[in-house]
């Protein structure tokens, strides 16, 4: 036991020498990711949804509005009494669009072949307010409805009590004209990336730290062999331990600078994933060692390994999106488990 402790002080003073650019480096890092997770915390605000003016000049306007301020759904309907504010409004972005009511327009739109009675006030540069027409007039016509067949049956003489009371029924059980946004999984090449490009750069450094530990204990092999007994087998494989622990620690460091920072919550779920990564990249440097002997070749082999993880990890891109089969060529790599493991994919 006290050979072992004697091993891995050195080989931890060791490492810290050997990579204390490194560490300097990912010290930097934590503090840069501490302080852009604050601004982007104190920019924030809640998301209510794409906002649209209402202006109205009479009672039926303000009704329709009320029945649009109660939508659920991707608007937030805000009411105006000044036609110069709400339009003031589009025109600086507060608004997507803005819609005016004027005085008599209900009872206009009840006359046959009556036109233009809403005015709609949006940007060029806007096109969500396309998307509004549908709920505003889907309050629109429940509201027209009824007074519609009243005028209908009115005018034949029938008696409209009864047809109320179904028309009431339909329109709650929603058997009549109606909306209903529902989000579908995208397909293809239009799937969501969700990506953590922060914490796939994250992963891709703690990968070439564990790859540069390799090779550090490669460089040392002759040294090594001239300790006595087992001894130069334990200074190898302690020194890749090491050099796995140190990056997974330095790089799970910084994943918590950022978290504290941004003051976003997940921390039991990475320290599960960087335990996968550390048991991941144990297991991948030795299984490297067994084939490859020299650090030079290894060196060799490092771009091609790193920009492996870049391009076919989901670091930047989710190319498996795009290319089939790329998902697959990603288990080649380290990063992918410890990208899978945070997102709760493993």
């Amino acid at each position: 036991m006290k050979n072992w402790l004697q091993i891995y002080t050195i080989l931890w003073k060791q490492y810290l020498q050997k990579h204390r650019l490194w560490i300097v480096f990912l010290l930097l890092l934590c503090f840069a990711a501490s302080i852009i997770g604050k601004a982007d915390t104190s920019g924030k605000e809640e998301y209510r949804g794409i906002a649209v003016g209402v202006c109205w000049e009479d009672e039926k306007g303000k009704e329709l509005f009320q029945m649009l301020e109660n939508e659920e759904g991707i608007f937030r309907f805000l009411g105006y009494a000044d036609k110069e504010e709400m339009i003031r409004h589009v025109e600086n972005g507060t608004l997507e669009c803005g819609y005016l009511f004027p005085e008599d327009f209900y009872e206009e739109v009840l006359k046959q072949g009556a036109r233009n009675q809403v005015t709609l006030y949006y940007s060029p540069a806007s096109s969500a307010y396309k998307i509004s027409y549908e709920v505003v007039f889907a309050d629109l016509f429940q509201m027209l409805s009824e007074d519609i067949l009243v005028q209908y049956f009115d005018g034949i003489g029938f008696e409209t009590a009864g047809l109320l009371l179904l028309e009431e029924q339909y329109a709650q059980n929603g058997s009549t004209f109606h909306f209903e946004y529902e989000a579908v999984e995208q397909k293809g090449s239009e799937k969501s990336e969700n990506l953590d490009t922060f914490r796939g750069c994250i992963g891709v450094m703690i990968f070439l730290m564990s790859l540069l530990g390799l090779g550090n204990a490669m460089e040392q092999e002759n040294t090594f062999k001239k300790m006595p007994g087992n001894v130069h087998r334990r200074l190898k494989s302690g020194s890749i331990h090491v050099a796995v622990l140190g990056s997974i620690l330095m790089g799970g460091g910084c994943l918590l600078m950022r978290n504290l920072g941004s003051g976003r919550h997940g921390a039991a779920r990475d320290v599960m994933a960087l335990f996968v990564f550390f048991i991941v990249l144990e297991l991948y440097v030795r299984f490297l060692n067994l084939f490859i002997k020299k650090s030079r070749v290894l060196y060799s082999f490092l771009p091609a390994l790193i920009l492996g993880s870049c391009i076919f990890c989901p670091v930047f891109i989710r190319v498996g999106n795009y290319i089939e089969g790329a998902d697959w060529i990603a288990k080649l790599f380290p990063v992918s488990y410890f990208l899978d493991a945070a997102s709760g994919k493993l």
